[in-house]
């Protein structure tokens, strides 16, 4: 471990508004479960992708990123969570977690979207 750094599931992140701080914390899953955190991103011509997969305690399973040609965020979350459930699959988790910021995407996979 980095002198000075945190472990893991205790950093935070400040988030500024109005002259306050408001302390966002990563929150561990239940016992016997892992949690993937995953997000989307794109700039200009530039989409990006990734996750990470955490136990109980805080400690990486597994993590990714990518690069992708050209989609929208919403596309690129959604490849993102896929590819996240497929890499826990393959590494034996079964009680899984997934918090992610794509209202659209985690409607979607709970079956509270209609489609067009």
């Amino acid at each position: 471990m980095i002198s000075g750094q945190n472990n893991l599931s205790e950093r935070v992140t400040k988030v500024y508004s109005q002259n306050q701080c408001t302390i966002i914390k990563w929150q561990a899953p239940p016992n016997s479960f892992v949690k993937i955190n995953f997000d989307g991103s794109v700039t200009s011509n530039l989409v990006a992708c990734g996750f990470i997969i955490r136990d109980d305690n805080g400690r990486p399973v597994s993590a990714a990123s990518c690069h992708i040609r050209s989609a929208s965020v919403s596309i690129a979350e959604a490849m993102v969570l896929r590819d996240s459930l497929i890499k826990a699959k393959k590494k034996g988790c079964t009680n899984v977690e997934v918090e992610g910021d794509s209202k659209l995407v985690i409607d979607a996979v709970n079956g509270r979207l209609e489609p067009p």
